[in-house]
């Protein structure tokens, strides 16, 4: 069943940002059953360049990537008109950087090896931290 934005008739946007093309098109894949519209990058840099012009309603990141890691890719997307509006689920092999991912803007943060549907939940769950409250 697709997901759909609140606010809008279209399918929620995801961006997964990950190295490792296995791992990354696992995410995607999994994500895209759940109904997201997903696109995929494969490092930091592409990540920030990403959501500026696609504006996702979610980011699922790795932390050690290459050319800019994921902790400083959030720092820069949730600086980006918008950017504070979207979902951020960080996943990573490393748990001391579990502080940092929360301290740069992450709502959530995932240890590999994790159970893809598991991350799928958080991504959807990492919306309601961003949607309006109405009065």
């Amino acid at each position: 069943m697709p997901i759909e934005s609140r606010s809008e008739k279209r399918l929620l946007k995801a961006l997964v940002a990950e190295d490792d093309p296995g791992i990354r098109r696992l995410i995607a894949g999994m994500l895209e059953l759940d109904g997201w519209e997903v696109r995929e990058v494969a490092d930091g840099d592409e990540a920030v360049e990403m959501a500026a012009e696609w504006h996702p309603d979610a980011v699922v990141i790795d932390v050690m990537m290459p050319r800019k890691d994921g902790i400083q890719a959030i720092r820069e997307m949730r600086e980006q008109p918008g950017g504070e509006d979207m979902g951020v689920v960080v996943v990573s092999a490393k748990p001391a950087a579990e502080d940092e991912a929360m301290a740069a803007g992450s709502d959530d943060f995932v240890h590999k090896p994790f159970d893809p549907d598991d991350l799928s939940a958080r991504a959807k769950a990492s919306l309601r931290w961003h949607v309006p409250v109405s009065r």
